[in-house]
């Protein structure tokens, strides 16, 4: 059964502080499987590639099959029914449109002693994206990825895909309205090592997104630094906040929505009515038994998952800051107003008739997010992430007669008469 706290009582209050304590962490062990899962692909590139394949996912595929070939993309899109289409391209024109708004402007000017400023974006040159498999595709999480990638202007977008999941036709007709110029039908830790540092068969590219499970995760934090990557993504989460108006069986669906993710995933209910609270948990109960992955809900729910008790809005507010949530459901009245307390969320969801499911599929916003607390300094993906910024600066002689003598006084305060002459030089013209 899933933790329950009333937080006004002590002992409550200083067990939920120990259970939002407990995510999942990377261990050692998972740390040193993946340092040699890259080492191996650093040594021995599509061979090593192959041999994890067998290993982890089951399949022996040559090295000419890496890669997905045009004509088992397109083999894959004629199979796909015109309403399915319909359906992932309604899903790909909304998040299209949102992300759009997110494109930057370059912007240049003088001040009033003529001296240039300013800043230009320019797009990363390459982009990997990284697809979970599994028991479930994901061709929404291509859009996610794929949309603000190409509106960005990147000019190569790779895509990696466990090969159990890489002729799924949902996925290949979103990865070509997102114009992916290659998939590859590898997983796992080692597709990360692959986008990271290439092989005969991958080309190497400049910044890894996609979430994954734990070694995909601890893969990006070792590759970082080699190649940029969006975030180090844990177990997905949602908080949902409740007033006493709400239907327990409308929470216990969004509940379980993200529970069904994964055993590891977490699910928190924070509300101000004890009574509404174990109706919901009667029916995450009553509603899991009838699911697919009724075993998946449950271990997660069981384990995971938590309904908090609190006295109003403003405490259930507070609670979620504290968590910094991945999502974060207002099912409340009027919850537009409770948008300027809202410090840490990766994306917010407000009112009744807006589940996070939505947002993982036709919302418009994207549903690559901070997790285990990390939206506390980590945003959403978005255009931004596959872009860059430089700053410009341009001085004309008359300003630098202006800017010049405190540029050297601050070098030669900090005892580098290098920096002092750079400008001293200058000055004796």
């Amino acid at each position: 059964m899933a933790y329950y706290f009333n937080l006004d009582h002590p002992q409550d209050y200083h067990q939920f502080k120990t259970y939002l304590k407990g995510n999942v962490s990377l261990g050692d062990k998972t740390s040193e499987v993946v340092k040699q899962i890259i080492s191996k692909i650093l040594l021995e590139r599509d061979k090593a590639l192959i041999e994890f394949t067998r290993e982890f996912d089951g399949v022996d595929i040559k090295s000419s099959e890496i890669s997905v070939s045009k004509d088992e993309m397109e083999k894959a899109i004629k199979s796909l029914g015109e309403e399915q289409k319909d359906i992932i391209k309604a899903s790909f024109e909304r998040i299209w449109q949102f992300h759009e708004k997110q494109v930057p402007q370059n912007l240049i000017w003088q001040d009033e002693d003529e001296i240039s400023l300013g800043w230009m974006w320019r797009p990363i040159q390459s982009c990997g994206l990284y697809v979970p498999g599994g028991t479930a595709t994901y061709p929404s999480s291509v859009l996610m990825m794929g949309i603000p990638a190409r509106l960005a202007g990147v000019s190569s977008i790779s895509l990696v895909v466990p090969p159990g999941n890489a002729l799924d036709p949902n996925l290949h007709y979103a990865a070509s309205l997102v114009s992916v110029d290659t998939i590859f039908r590898i997983g796992g830790a080692q597709a990360i090592a692959a986008l990271a540092y290439g092989t005969e068969t991958v080309r190497s590219v400049d910044k890894i997104v996609g979430p994954g499970n734990s070694f995909v995760s601890e893969a990006k934090r070792q590759v970082f630094g080699k190649v940029g990557i969006d975030m180090v993504a844990g177990p997905t989460e949602v908080v949902v906040i409740c007033d006493n108006n709400q239907n327990p069986a409308w929470i216990a669906a969004d509940l379980i929505a993200q529970a069904e993710h994964d055993p590891l995933s977490r699910s928190i209910l924070i509300a101000t009515s004890r009574d509404l609270v174990l109706k919901v948990f009667t029916e995450v109960e009553k509603q899991a038994e009838l699911l697919p992955r009724k075993d998946i809900i449950l271990q997660s729910w069981n384990t995971y998952g938590a309904g908090v008790i609190v006295d109003n809005i403003d405490q259930a507010i507070e609670i979620s800051n504290e968590i910094a949530p991945e999502h974060l459901q207002l099912a409340i009245e009027n919850s537009e107003k409770f948008l300027d307390v809202i410090k840490h969320a990766g994306s917010i969801f407000m009112g009744d008739w807006t589940p996070e499911v939505l947002g993982d599929y036709v919302g418009g916003p994207n549903h690559v997010l901070p997790t285990s607390g990390t939206a506390r300094f980590f945003s959403g993906l978005s255009v931004w992430d596959f872009m860059k910024r430089s700053t410009i600066l341009g001085v004309p002689k008359k300003a630098f007669g202006k800017l010049g003598p405190i540029a050297e006084s601050m070098a030669l305060n900090e005892h580098l008469e290098g920096h002092a002459n750079s400008i001293r030089i200058r000055k004796k013209d």
